[in-house]
């Protein structure tokens, strides 16, 4: 838990109004608590004040939440409710305003809360949620984190491009990479790993099959590990031997190059959609823009998908802010064929940006 955001999520209350604020967002609630769970089946939920911050959970996360949220007063509604338990401290507190995180809460959940306090206080949504906006800065121990969750992801990719051979399935390579990743010291993987092989490689967001991987083909490996919370994000595309085709080869250089360029280019304060236009130009000069179906990146930390982005789509004034962690992985998809997608993520600084993805760049794996 940093105190330093609980003292500007206060600040914040002060300016909007309200006597408190409900966190209903996994990471959120991670992030200022210190308790590290992304479940979301009832696991529980903040409400911090001026003068109290509380953390509502049920019996079976009693013990840990104690362990980990230092500095917050745990309650375990015997009922297992949460509605009534907010509404009796509210009244015990005087809290007549409550803001809650609108696109974090289930409907069914948010009524039974407006029915519960209906006489005592107030809901005021809020779709972008100030502790989410709070994320977007890393602080130094979160930076600490991120490097390492990199760290073990370029060694479990070190020992894919060792291990990998020809005639293995996407799946078992799958297995491999979370194998991997736990040996070496990480919770587990921070998303489900991408395989996808030879034509597969055109879907951005393959799952990975039975399918055989085949001597001379694009293989996509999108793989991140999640360290003490903290996620990496990483693609690399390898071929196993010599590319079948000239056109692999020529598809990757272009990639790579758009990657790279991106990342010379990225710096505090450069507008997300300026951002993703460093890499969508250079894939556009070399006529492969229409195969180029998604943004160009997005924040990474207790969660594999935050802000900031980097994106056609992206909120004209939004900027990357100094200390803010990004991945830049364009990539082309073309059906039918294949596609290649290189991903590095790193920190956005004051005068450029420091990957921390190390795995080499290289296509071709000798076999």
């Amino acid at each position: 838990m940093s105190q330093e955001s609980i003292n500007r999520l206060r600040t914040w209350l002060s300016e909007q109004g309200l006597d408190a604020f409900l966190v209903t967002q996994p990471q959120n609630r991670s992030y200022l608590s210190g308790w590290l769970n992304d479940d979301v089946e009832g696991a529980g939920m903040l409400l911090v004040g001026q003068e109290h911050q509380i953390l509502l959970t049920n019996p079976l996360y009693k013990e840990v939440a104690e362990r980990e949220a230092t500095g917050w007063e745990i309650v375990i509604p015997s009922s297992r409710e949460y509605a009534p338990a907010i509404a009796r401290l509210a009244k015990e507190y005087g809290w007549s305003g409550i803001g809650f995180e609108a696109m974090a809460i289930i409907y069914g959940v948010y009524e039974t809360i407006r029915a519960a306090g209906e006489e005592v206080f107030t809901l005021h949504p809020f779709n972008d949620s100030i502790v989410s906006t709070l994320r977007l800065v890393k602080q130094p121990h979160e930076l600490e984190l991120l490097r390492q969750a990199g760290v073990i992801t370029d060694q479990a990719f070190t020992h894919i491009c060792q291990w990998i051979q020809p005639g293995v399935t996407e799946k078992e390579v799958q297995l491999e990479v979370a194998n991997s990743m736990i040996s070496l010291g990480a919770d587990g993987p921070a998303f489900e790993t991408i395989v996808a092989s030879g034509p597969n490689g055109s879907m951005p967001h393959a799952h990975a099959s039975e399918r055989r991987i085949q001597r001379g083909e694009l293989i996509t490996i999108d793989m991140g590990a999640r360290y003490k919370g903290y996620c990496a994000d990483m693609t690399r595309t390898i071929c196993l031997g010599e590319p079948a085709e000239k056109r692999m080869v020529e598809i990757y250089d272009a990639v790579l190059n758009a990657m790279k360029t991106c990342e010379a280019g990225l710096q505090a304060g450069i507008k997300s959609q300026a951002a993703d236009a460093l890499a969508r130009s250079a894939l556009e000069m070399q006529g492969l823009g229409e195969y180029y179906v998604h943004s160009t990146g997005h924040g990474v930390g207790l969660h594999v998908h935050e802000g900031p982005s980097l994106s056609q789509r992206a909120p004209e004034e939004m900027i990357l802010p100094a200390g803010s962690v990004v991945t830049v992985e364009p990539g082309v998809y073309i059906p039918g064929w294949g596609g290649v997608r290189v991903e590095d993520f790193g920190l956005i600084t004051e005068d450029g940006f420091e990957a921390f993805s190390h795995s080499p760049t290289q296509l071709v794996i000798e076999r």
